[in-house]
């Protein structure tokens, strides 16, 4: 896990054994690699150790030199300057009721050796991963899956399941709970922690943060928005390292710059923007520097002759099936470019889309199905006069609406299925292979599509997912200002605040008017990362065939023969959708040594 934390490698072996009441020994180890961002000297180095308790920590606590304060002096023996010390000594004194008020992003194990027991937590987001194995002779906790099965020396299985749905429908989202796309492997999911007693053996998994009910809580004005705005930009400059911010030419990043240039913080953080020349986004972002005069540093995505490795690169890091889009693969190469500016903490828009309603497609139709149902005509009426091309919408969810889901049926979705020749070749047309979105059948209100998009499970997670494994493939940390648990509660502002007429996240939009007014702030549609999929195919068909056709579990699984045999001579079928997933599930095999099926 050293591309995780480049900076130091700490272990700690306790020399006894623990012994259980029936006199079983059970031996402890931690392990470590840091990527210093708080307190470089070495005495924050981990795993941190005091008298009878060790922390193995990942993440960074932000206020969190506030919560030090909190602590009893009478119980602590500060020797750092770091959030490290603050969790640990915060931990022994009030348990996990210490982190009700942390904001931050985490994933730790805490053991009391006295108490035999390991406490390990995963943030309220699932910024930071946290994945455990347990049988009868071991539990182990890790950021990663490889370095599980490199202690047991044993291979990755993926269940057959998660393969079919991605290979079906292109994502693979992370779990809703405990439950993984490998086999034997699970994961503590966003805002619960699990209870290890080594003298009992047994595991207890529960949940500390409740994200449905943050969202119930009354949202503060746009005077309240202002502020939490500004505290949670500046929270996440907490930095003894280089900081920087992913400048996209949208709303969510560059709210925060123009929350910066406000609050006049934006000289210690530097602009990176990725040029595709596929989209205006580069031209907007540059657009906003050059109106407050500062500096920033273009990254040309080429997608060039490295892209074919760096994608097997994604798979090792990734370790788990991902959707072939210009976000994710792009942003593998803006980390890369960016770590070579020894830049190691990056600010992101992550959490806009999700918390102030952006996603047209995804989120819209349900504002639209809760106004049509709730009879508001003045708010329909205000997006067919500002906004056009959203009219087939509204016709389409008036149609769901008066044959009671005809179109989300059962036969029409086995129909969409049966109808791609990729899909029947490989079998994958049966009805029963339910997409990984929960979003796919889900047919609610606005409230509640949305909140299931930020709950466990939901898209939200993948994007952290995407976020997390690229940056840290560099070992670089991803900081959101825009996931900041008080902003949860804006989701229940309803979605007259998120759309309205011809502008989405229109209440984050208002928001540059009390901060610095930015040419993004009227934009009417970002475009995001332009990556031509098919053009990567068809570059690499030879390479990509290649590496189809020698794949062990995918043989074991699908008539694959066939297929590339098909694809090598049908361009159709080359290019069709199936051939990169494919070759993802390949890529994980190959990189990581998956099983055979």
């Amino acid at each position: 896990m050293k591309h995780r934390g480049p900076d130091y490698t700490g272990t700690h072996f306790h020399s006894k054994p623990f012994i259980q009441p029936d006199g079983t020994p059970v031996f402890v180890a931690s392990g470590h690699q840091r990527l210093a961002i708080l307190d470089l000297c070495e005495r924050s180095n981990q795993p941190f150790r005091r008298a009878d308790s060790t922390l193995v920590f990942n993440g960074e606590i932000y206020n969190f030199q506030q919560l030090r304060t909190e602590i009893p002096t009478s119980g602590a023996e500060f020797t750092t300057n770091g959030d490290t010390e603050v969790l640990f000594y915060g931990l022994g004194w009030k348990g996990l009721d210490f982190i009700q008020n942390a904001n931050g992003m985490w994933a730790f194990t805490y053991f009391d050796e006295e108490r035999m027991r390991v406490l390990a937590c995963r943030d309220r987001h699932g910024k930071k991963p946290l994945f455990y194995y347990a049988d009868d002779d071991h539990v182990i906790f890790s950021s990663t899956v490889a370095a599980i099965h490199r202690y047991l020396g044993t291979r990755p299985q993926l269940d057959p399941d998660f393969t079919d749905s991605y290979l079906a429908h292109g994502w693979a989202f992370p779990g809703s709970n405990e439950h993984t796309h490998w086999r034997g492997i699970r994961q503590v999911p966003s805002g619960h922690y699990l209870d290890f007693d080594l003298a009992a053996w047994s595991l207890r998994l529960d949940r500390y943060y409740d994200i449905e009910e943050a969202a119930k809580m009354p949202a503060p004005d746009d005077a309240g928005l202002l502020e939490l705005m500004k505290d949670a930009v500046q929270a996440r400059l907490t930095s003894d390292r280089k900081v920087g911010l992913l400048l996209s030419g949208g709303i969510d990043s560059t709210i925060i710059l123009s929350t910066l240039y406000a609050m006049g913080l934006h000289d210690g953080v530097h602009c990176f923007i990725g040029e595709t020349g596929r989209s205006e986004d580069a031209l907007y972002a540059r657009r906003c520097v050059e109106k407050l005069g500062i500096e920033a540093t273009v990254i040309d995505l080429d997608y060039g002759k490295q892209t074919f490795d760096r994608v097997l690169a994604m798979c090792r890091h990734h370790e788990k099936p991902f959707p072939f889009v210009g976000s994710s693969i792009a942003m593998a190469e803006m980390f890369e470019q960016i770590a070579l500016r020894d830049v190691r903490v990056v600010l992101d828009g992550t959490g806009g889309d999700e918390i102030f309603g952006g996603y047209w497609g995804r989120y819209f139709p349900s504002a639209v199905r809760e106004a049509i149902f709730n009879r508001d005509d003045a708010w329909l009426e205000g997006i067919r006069e500002n906004c056009p091309d959203v009219r087939s919408v509204i016709a389409r969810e008036k149609l769901r609406l008066a044959t009671k889901g005809v179109l989300g049926s059962q036969r029409f979705k086995a129909w969409k299925q049966r109808n791609s020749p990729a899909k029947r070749l490989l079998g994958l047309n049966r009805a029963q292979i339910e997409p990984n979105d929960p979003l796919a059948t889900m047919k609610a209100g606005f409230a509640a599509t949305s909140l299931r998009d930020v709950m466990p499970g939901g898209q939200l997670g993948e994007w952290i997912w995407h976020n997390d494994r690229n940056s840290m493939m560099w070992g670089i940390e991803g900081r959101s200002p825009l996931l900041d648990y008080r902003l949860v509660p804006f989701m229940s502002n309803g979605y007259a605040m998120k759309f309205h007429n011809q502008w989405n996240k229109y209440q984050l939009r208002r928001l540059f008017d009390a901060l610095t007014p930015l040419p993004t702030q009227w934009r009417q549609q970002k475009q995001g990362f332009r990556w031509n999929s098919k053009a990567f195919v068809s570059d690499n068909s030879a390479r990509i065939l290649e590496t189809i056709a020698t794949s062990v579990y995918l043989n074991g699984r699908y008539d694959i023969p066939t297929y590339v045999n098909r694809a090598s001579r049908n361009r159709k079928v080359l290019l069709s959708g199936i051939t990169p997933r494919l070759f993802c599930i390949a890529g994980l095999e190959s990189e990581l040594g998956v099983a055979p099926s």
